[in-house]
């Protein structure tokens, strides 16, 4: 499969949230990636180079996302994901990083995966288990 980036050069300008503070200590987040799946399930990746840390504000907005998600009616996870590319020109493919820690919708808790896991083979397993599946409503991938 191809990559999906339309303009390399342009997705290496950074995004600086100055000025956009709430309450003079609530900052914009951002995410590196949203699934959504026919209106019924969401997966949100956040993929860190090596073991850094997820910030702490950072990690309780993407678990609310994903909870709000679940009181909406919908499926949804998070996957906190990391990558060993250390050259900052070599593009870090999503699906082959390693997934550190998924946080369940229907669970409320965090939790490292049982086995290595990749994003890709996290999407895979989640779809496989969803309820558009069990209903026979998929369609595909």
């Amino acid at each position: 499969m191809s990559s999906r980036i339309n303009d390399p050069e342009r997705m290496k300008q950074l995004i600086d949230f100055e000025g956009l503070e709430v309450d003079d200590s609530i900052y914009p987040t951002d995410l590196d990636g949203l699934l959504e799946y026919k209106d019924s399930e969401y997966i949100i990746f956040e993929i860190k180079y090596g073991s850094a840390d997820i910030p702490y504000s950072q990690r309780i907005a993407i678990q609310h996302m994903v909870d709000d998600f679940t009181t909406a009616g919908k499926q949804a996870i998070a996957l906190i994901c990391e990558h060993t590319v250390k050259n900052p020109d070599v593009p870090v493919v999503a699906a082959r990083c390693k997934v550190r820690e998924v946080y369940y919708g229907d669970e409320k808790i965090w939790r490292a995966p049982k086995n290595n896991l990749t994003v890709r083979e996290a999407v895979d397993y989640f779809q496989k288990h969803s309820k558009l599946v069990r209903e026979g409503q998929s369609g595909g991938s």
